[in-house]
């Protein structure tokens, strides 16, 4: 039996490295259209066809902002509503430890299941790495070479799809009444889109993010996003600017698919209701949520619920949790707690424009009413590779006249000083490029706040040395409350949540 670690670093074996990144990178948008063909032929070789998943009872979620926070909404509502209804959660990306992405009830499953399902996929796939591999039809000496090959496994699926065949095959396996998947990037071509028959499709907010894969346009996200929309299936639509709008129309429209368009002015209907995730935008998100657990139920069940927010499904609202997205921690409850107990931090993965003027608002109305005056205020930073840094960086530069951020920590995504955690682990990126992007982070702050001293601008090797800053800063101040906004990156706020020693929730 594989153990938890081994199970993880088989996964971590399928990472793309770097040069293969850039190389689809550069391919651009259509790169991915082998991508739902090749995902079949892996279903294949450990045995499912994709209409096995349809007893799933499936709910597919997309968007730019919030698909996450949505999928866990929906995940609570619907299991505290009813107890019974036994549920999946397939979510990206994991903050501390992978087994995160795939829950039953909402709990992540234990190392035990992960290992247990991962080696059954894995075995599965290596008893058909032959076929596969001469399947390829290439020449004898490369046949022969790829067979050789133990190190980068050609014949298997990269990381994120690996995972979908682990968490399809886990549900399967754990016999859930009802699948709730968060589409990885876009929808057309994404893994998750292997399902043919969902009971719902959701799209929460569109924004730009992913351009080099999805495009540089929102019709073109758009369209993309609108993939997972399948024949006669209903669809719930947060409103959308209005050419994404458009797409999402005509394309539910080409398929026969019953459209809810959702709009802001709705949050109304929340009035008095607890939500347990912080910020106004997690209130459109349990709109959405809503309407997909209306939807699942009259389709599943024949239970017609006519009002705004049904009773049953405000204990499941107020419940859910879902960390690093607006969260706040105080260093009394991590393992630095003897260290000082006067530091807050602040974590939201924001990383695409309109996620950090939502995270920007929530931090300043969240320190507004901190009745504090004696503070430190700091600032950790950090965007992955093929992200607009300077103009996403400007959107927090754009609040230090209210804030006033004395200290600005820009640091890789490396967790520790001797490297990752085997859970985080990243070979997608090289080290030149790590640096790089720190580097141009700190001229891009020194652009947007011209009069903030270079001496305060620090450029760090992993978050466990901007850990470090904030608590060495802290005890050299004891008199003053230091509060730390970390966000930018998911990743990065999950890696910071390792190095404070916070378990998986």
């Amino acid at each position: 039996m594989f153990t938890y670690k081994e199970a993880v670093d088989k996964l971590n074996s399928l990472q793309s490295n770097a040069a293969l990144l850039e190389k689809l990178r550069k391919a651009g948008p259509r790169m991915n259209e082998k991508s739902l063909p090749e995902m079949r032929d892996y279903f294949k070789r450990i045995g499912y066809q994709p209409k096995d998943f349809d007893k799933l009872n499936l709910i597919h979620v997309t968007g730019t902002k919030g698909k996450g926070s949505t999928s866990a909404l929906t995940q609570s509502v619907l299991h505290n509503y009813d107890t019974t209804i036994k549920t999946g959660l397939f979510t990206s990306p994991h903050l501390v430890a992978v087994r995160e992405r795939i829950r039953i009830n909402g709990v992540p499953i234990s190392e035990e299941l992960f290992a247990k399902y991962s080696q059954e996929v894995w075995e599965r796939l290596e008893a058909t790495k032959e076929e596969a591999i001469k399947a390829m039809n290439l020449s004898e000496q490369d046949t022969k070479e790829m067979l050789r090959n133990t190190r980068e496994h050609p014949d298997k699926p990269i990381y994120f799809r690996y995972l979908t065949l682990v968490a399809l095959h886990a549900f399967v396996q754990e016999k859930v009444d009802c699948a709730i998947l968060e589409v990885g990037v876009g929808g057309e071509y994404d893994s998750t889109n292997i399902i043919e028959k969902p009971v719902v499709c959701g799209i929460t907010a569109l924004g730009l993010d992913h351009v080099s894969v999805l495009g540089n346009t929102i019709d073109q996200i758009a369209w993309h996003k609108s993939g997972i929309i399948k024949p006669n299936v209903p669809v719930v639509s947060f409103e959308q600017p209005s050419l994404a709008m458009q797409v999402v129309e005509k394309r539910a429209q080409e398929k026969n698919a019953p459209l809810t368009i959702l709009h802001a002015k709705d949050i109304s209907k929340l009035e008095g209701v607890e939500i347990g995730l912080a910020g106004v935008h997690q209130k459109y998100n349990a709109l959405t949520a809503i309407e997909l657990c209306k939807i699942w139920l009259k389709r599943i069940r024949g239970t017609v619920l006519d009002q705004d927010v049904p009773e049953g499904f405000k204990k499941g609202l107020a419940l859910v949790k879902w960390p690093g997205r607006g969260q706040q921690l105080s260093l009394k409850d991590t393992k630095y707690a003897t260290a000082s107990n006067n530091v807050t931090w602040y974590l939201d993965g924001a990383h695409t424009i309109e996620s950090l003027q939502v995270c920007a608002e929530w931090f300043k109305n969240t320190i507004s009413k901190s009745n504090n005056d004696n503070h430190i205020r700091i600032l950790v930073f950090n965007c992955t590779h093929g992200r607009d840094s300077s103009h996403l960086l400007q959107v927090i530069a754009n609040i230090q006249p209210q804030v006033q951020f004395d200290h600005v920590i820009f640091t890789t995504n490396i967790t520790f000083k001797d490297g990752y955690t085997t859970d985080n682990t990243n070979k997608t990126v090289s080290m030149e490029e790590v640096v790089s992007v720190q580097q141009e982070l700190a001229k891009s702050w020194k652009e947007h706040v011209p009069d903030f001293s270079n001496e305060r601008v620090h450029v760090v090797g992993t978050i466990e040395d901007a850990v470090d800053f904030a608590v060495d800063l802290s005890k050299k101040s004891s008199d003053k409350h230091v509060q730390v906004l970390t966000t930018g990156s998911l990743i990065m706020v999950g890696n910071t949540l390792t190095v404070l020693g916070i378990e998986p929730q």
